[in-house]
């Protein structure tokens, strides 16, 4: 059986496409494998009956039949199985970056319980804190059923997105880090 570079050169020779050192080379394979030789016929066979096979054009319909299915896949209800998703992503993202933020909050809790005032002032600023955290989701989760109700699609885009935005952010820290 011929390896990854012999069925390359096998494969190049039958479009046409190889020079003649490559093509000697070639040769001089076919020579010494007598497997490679016998493959290399079975390819030329199988060139042939694929050349001399008739043209056949696609139906006129097909395409309107391949994108009628396509838009099928965008319909609501199967919109709002992905929007389940990017639902359930999101609120784990939103878990990822407060989980850390609320372990150092308990820590200055603990820490401020012995002092009345310094808790009095804590609990406030945890109120005020959590009051603009509430009115921040709020307006993002009204943003994005503006999104979402102006492009039905939009969660499809952001769950291809936000991989490939992660990725970039990695490979940039990374770059960051070796420099």
């Amino acid at each position: 059986m011929a390896n990854e570079r012999g069925r390359r050169l096998m494969q190049e020779a039958l479009d046409g496409e190889l020079e003649s050192e490559a093509l000697q080379e070639l040769y001089q394979r076919i020579d010494d494998h007598p497997d490679e030789a016998a493959d290399f016929q079975k390819l030329k066979h199988v060139d042939r009956l694929l050349r001399a096979a008739p043209m056949e054009r696609a139906p006129q319909g097909l395409a309107l039949k391949i994108m009628a299915k396509l838009a099928e896949g965008l319909q609501p209800e199967h919109l709002m199985r992905s929007s389940g998703l990017a639902l359930a992503l999101g609120l784990a993202l939103v878990t990822l970056v407060l989980t850390p933020l609320l372990a150092g909050l308990g820590w200055l809790i603990v820490n401020a319980v012995g002092n009345a005032g310094a808790l009095t002032a804590l609990i406030n600023q945890i109120a005020g804190l959590l009051s603009l955290i509430m009115n921040s989701l709020d307006a993002l989760v009204q943003g994005a059923r503006d999104v979402l109700n102006t492009y039905p699609e939009a969660p499809v885009v952001m769950v291809a997105i936000i991989p490939i935005a992660l990725f970039w952010l990695v490979r940039f820290g990374w770059r960051k880090e070796q420099e």
